[in-house]
C-alpha cells in the first residue's frame, strides 16, 4: 500500500459569475478561502500546513481574519460564525444575520463589529452586527 508523502491545499471553489473571495492574514502568513462548507486555512511560509474548519451546516461564501485569533465566517443560509484559529476552532458566537446569503463580511477596523451584505432581490442589503 502506497504512503502518502505531502499533502496539499486544495483550490479555491468556483462558481459561474462569482468572483473567488481570499482573505489574508499578514501576521500568521496565511490566506483563508472556502471550499463547499468549509474554510481552508493555507500557510504561505509552510504550504504542508494546512488547518480545515467544518462546522457550517451549508456552504460557504465568504471568511475574513481578524488579529490573527478570530475569523468570522458567512454562509449560504444567512449565518455568521466567529470561531477561533488555536484551541481546536473554538466557537466564539454564531448569528443568524441575514435570511438569505451572505455575500461579503468585514469587520470593523476596531475589530468591534461586523458587516454583512447581500443582494437581496435587486436591493443591496447591509446589517451591521456584535
Amino acid at each position: 500500500m502506497a504512503k502518502l508523502a505531502e499533502t496539499y491545499a486544495c483550490s479555491p471553489s468556483t462558481e459561474r459569475g462569482r468572483g473567488i473571495l481570499i482573505s489574508g492574514d499578514p501576521k500568521s502568513s496565511s490566506i483563508l478561502y472556502c471550499y463547499g462548507r468549509f474554510v481552508i486555512i493555507w500557510y504561505l511560509d509552510r504550504p504542508l500546513e494546512v488547518k480545515v474548519y467544518g462546522e457550517h451546516y451549508t456552504d460557504h461564501n465568504r471568511s475574513i481574519i481578524s488579529d490573527g485569533e478570530w475569523i468570522a465566517s458567512a454562509d449560504v443560509s444567512g449565518t455568521v460564525r466567529i470561531w477561533g484559529t488555536h484551541n481546536d476552532f473554538v466557537l466564539k458566537n454564531e448569528f443568524q444575520v441575514l435570511s438569505g446569503r451572505i455575500d461579503d463580511v468585514q469587520w470593523s477596523l476596531d475589530g468591534q463589529r461586523i458587516v454583512a451584505s447581500c443582494d437581496g432581490k435587486g436591493k443591496s442589503l447591509v446589517r451591521a452586527f456584535m
